[in-house]
């Protein structure tokens, strides 16, 4: 009996560290975060995912006991409460090693999916001890704030009513929850970041050297000099294909490519980046090439080598790409800290060829066309009002990735055509804007699609092009239609869970295997042939380059 007393009481003591409501909506926003998303998700990023669920499952859940309590000032019976605790003590347990073991069988679905292999049972394991430890330091880290909640309470109930007092303390460790996550925390990382990505930015990869050609940035005939062009203009404008690569794919005689690049650190503002590029093209002749492309960067300034590859070897030569560096950051994080950067820059660089490009005699200048990746689409696409604006100014438009905040993405999507779901949209009936995924997608019924054509090509699995934060309590259309081919029917909206699942999946979007996911490699020749329509241009040419580049060494 005396054993049973001791038992009982040290089960008393250990339950009350804890909130019943907190573990009880923890463990259920646990489970749920092991509900498959659009990807794939390596152990960690799991983790990550069900640790926080399980954290902010917590204090909702904590937060809302605390509440009744307050307004009812009732407590249940000690009894009640310790058969309930028990038989959460047992259910909780088990409902979440059912739904690990079921959630690593979700994540195999995907995997077969979006063509990635399987990975062993013992990842789980892995999984769960994350999550657990990231919870145990999120909550340490709550009660640290709450021992000083609760400090503050003692000093202010000498003058103010308890219940005044404790209103009082709440509002006070919210606003400075909130100033330290938002001001100084996010700042700090911010900083660091840039920081990091800025010493990154002035390194050169491993094999890039200086172009000896007069027709790239950054030669010695260069208006930009080579040392501010940034790690991604380096490669960018030391690579690609050579005229004798070019010659042995068409078998005619070849050009140069024209290469322009104006780098964060090739001038002081936006603008004047903008003209130092616009000079460039006048240096180097690319407004006599057949096809002049303003390519919009990634948030490090990266363009990728597949597509603009791609672009050249298809016009052999005869085609200038101009761009130009806006951050140091890597895309998402550039998407939450510079996404005015991109647009101005987007916006600028546009204005500044395109005014150099009107003052040419029409007959005797470039078919100008504009392309963005990811950021660079939500950059690119800045820089026109509409559709039609679009078109007036350009002989085409490839977007790709493109975010889901983009403003003339979204006037699209949601003026899609009745019936066609958000994942691939109908837009007027297909006749000038189309949306695809596949090459055969991108290659369909060419006769009925009119000139200047845009081209949006995005995954249904595509974390970049489906988050915003729209998710933490609302379903998207892309979940109420019927679903892209590439996600699990198993997939379903939670509140809260669902956008900590999208947002993380975007961080490794990129690592997937062509045709998934943030990777859009495998169509770039159907795309830039279905945009520029080069003249004698076939099904089998585009087949014979998509190959090339499939097989070609990654730069």
């Amino acid at each position: 009996m005396r054993y049973g007393a001791r038992l009982a009481r040290y089960t008393k003591q250990w339950f009350d560290r804890f909130s019943y409501g907190g573990l009880l909506l923890g463990t259920i926003f646990f489970c749920f975060s092991m509900m498959p998303s659009l990807l794939p998700r390596p152990w960690l990023f799991q983790g990550i995912i069900s640790g926080i669920s399980l954290t902010i499952g917590y204090g909702i859940g904590t937060s809302l006991s605390s509440i009744i309590r307050w307004l009812t000032q009732y407590e249940l019976p000690v009894n009640i409460r310790y058969y309930l605790w028990w038989t959460l003590a047992i259910l909780a347990p088990v409902f979440s090693l059912v739904f690990v073991y079921q959630g690593h069988i979700w994540q195999n679905e995907v995997r077969q999916l979006v063509n990635e292999p399987f990975v062993p049972g013992g990842h789980s394991i892995l999984m769960l001890l994350s999550a657990i430890l990231l919870a145990i330091i999120i909550i340490s880290l709550a009660r640290a704030i709450r021992l000083l909640g609760r400090f503050l309470q003692r000093q202010l109930d000498r003058i103010l009513p308890r219940r005044l007092s404790g209103a009082l303390v709440g509002l006070i460790l919210i606003v400075v929850f909130f100033w330290i996550v938002s001001g100084v925390f996010v700042n700090f990382l911010v900083s660091s970041a840039r920081r990091s990505f800025s010493y990154k930015n002035n390194t050169t990869t491993v094999g890039t050297s200086r172009p000896a050609s007069s027709l790239r940035s950054g030669s010695l005939d260069s208006l930009i000099p080579w040392q501010t062009l940034g790690q991604a203009g380096r490669d960018f404008v030391a690579k690609g294909p050579n005229t004798s690569q070019l010659q042995e794919f068409s078998g005619q005689p070849a050009i140069e490519p024209i290469r322009v690049y104006s780098g964060l650190e090739s001038a002081k503002t936006t603008e004047a980046r903008s003209q130092l590029a616009v000079k460039e093209l006048e240096r180097t002749g690319a407004f006599d090439r057949k096809i002049l492309v303003i390519a919009n960067t990634t948030g490090t300034g990266w363009l990728e080598p597949q597509a603009v590859n791609s672009l050249e070897y298809m016009w052999n030569g005869d085609s200038a790409i101009v761009a130009q560096q806006y951050s140091y950051l890597p895309s998402w994080m550039s998407f939450l800290v510079d996404k005015e950067n991109a647009t101005n820059t987007g916006r600028s660089l546009f204005d500044a060829v395109y005014g150099k490009w009107l003052t040419l005699p029409v007959n005797h200048r470039p078919e100008l066309y504009t392309y963005g990746l990811s950021l660079g689409s939500f950059g690119g696409q800045a820089a026109y009002s509409g559709i039609n604006g679009l078109r007036n100014a350009v002989s085409g438009a490839l977007f790709v990735g493109t975010p889901n905040d983009t403003q003339l993405w979204q006037t699209v999507t949601i003026g899609r055509d009745q019936g066609s779901p958000q994942w691939q949209p109908v837009y007027k009936q297909d006749k000038t804007v189309r949306f695809a995924a596949t090459n055969s997608q991108i290659s369909n019924n060419q006769a009925g699609w009119q000139s200047p054509r845009v081209l949006y090509v995005q995954h249904g699995s595509d974390p970049v092009v489906w988050f915003n934060f729209n998710l933490w309590f609302h379903k998207p259309d892309w979940l109420k239609d019927h679903r892209a081919p590439d996600v699990s029917p198993a997939v379903h909206w939670y509140p809260i869970v669902t956008f900590w699942q999208i947002a993380i999946d975007q961080v490794y979007g990129g690592d997937m295997p062509a045709g998934y996911g943030h990777n859009y490699t495998n169509t770039s020749a159907a795309s830039w042939a279905a945009i520029t329509q080069p003249q004698g241009w076939g099904p089998n040419n585009t087949i014979r380059l998509q190959t090339l580049i499939n097989h070609s060494p990654i730069e």
